[in-house]
């Protein structure tokens, strides 16, 4: 049995992920480096307020990697 690497690097461009870091062979940006956790992570689910309503349709992994500052208003909401 292989384990998946959870580790992704992903253009912050054209959104393209690969498993290897390096420069995207479709828009030459950098790929960052973006963890989901283990498939059973909660945080690759999006974010959502107390009554269950949908704050983003992005996964919180992707949240806290390309929008740090929005980490402290999301725990406000829930």
């Amino acid at each position: 049995m292989s384990i998946e690497p959870t580790v992704l690097y992903i253009c912050p461009n054209c959104f393209s992920a690969e498993t290897s870091p390096g420069e995207c062979p479709h828009c030459q940006r950098e790929r960052v480096e973006c963890d989901p956790g283990k498939p059973d992570n909660p945080c690759r689910k999006p974010p959502m307020d107390k009554d269950g309503r949908l704050l983003s349709r992005a996964p919180l992994w992707w949240l806290i990697r390309s929008a740090p500052y929005l980490r402290a208003k999301l725990k406000e909401l829930r």
